[in-house]
């Protein structure tokens, strides 16, 4: 009778419990979750005192809202947790590193008398910080027959360092209005040609 009695209370408990709980849930779709869970804890109160009735020499306590971790492995595992959590967002950083300077490699070698560009990207928890570009810029050789000349030929210095300040701006701008940045987080260098 003692274990008929032990049920009832258990099972009254966990209904107002979960009448309780569901008059606080929002209609959706976690409804459905809480009522399996609850679903649970009725069929562990129901079999946990006969369970123990049947067999008297075991015990078959599920307790585990008693349940403790030992002190030196919760922290062991929080400190797991955060390198994991570390590498996730170093891989996450480093993968949107590379799309970015791809990208912006793109849209620099648009910019006309570009033959190659080299980004490096500065980005700290996903926002841009700095980029350095080095630029490449193209070559042609003179020929007098079709009177066409490189812009940074050794003969103009005058006029490959106007293009190349045309060339920067163009740059500046571009990636000023694509990505927010000030002209100062943008260095631009070039190689060659001049």
């Amino acid at each position: 009778m003692s274990v008929l009695a032990e049920i009832v209370r258990n099972v009254l408990v966990i209904i107002i419990m979960a009448s309780f709980l569901e008059l606080l849930l929002p209609a959706g779709t976690i409804r459905p979750f809480v009522r399996f869970a609850i679903g649970l804890f009725v069929l562990i109160a129901v079999l946990n005192p006969v369970l123990g009735y049947l067999f008297h020499d075991n015990n078959f306590q599920v307790n585990w809202w008693d349940y403790k971790i030992d002190e030196d492995v919760g922290d062991r595992i929080v400190v797991e947790g955060r390198q994991i959590n570390e590498r996730m967002v170093n891989q996450n950083q480093q993968m949107l590193q590379e799309k970015l300077e791809g990208q912006i490699n793109a849209v620099i070698l648009l910019v006309p008398g570009i033959e190659d560009v080299h980004t490096e990207a500065e980005i700290n928890d996903g926002i841009i910080e700095r980029l350095r570009f080095t630029i490449y810029p193209e070559k042609t050789e003179i020929t007098e027959d079709a009177g066409e000349t490189n812009v940074f030929t050794s003969e103009s210095e005058e006029y490959s360092s106007a293009i190349k300040q045309q060339i920067e701006k163009k740059i500046t701008n571009v990636v000023s209005n694509m990505y927010g940045l000030g002209a100062e987080k943008i260095e631009i260098n070039f190689e060659g040609g001049g």
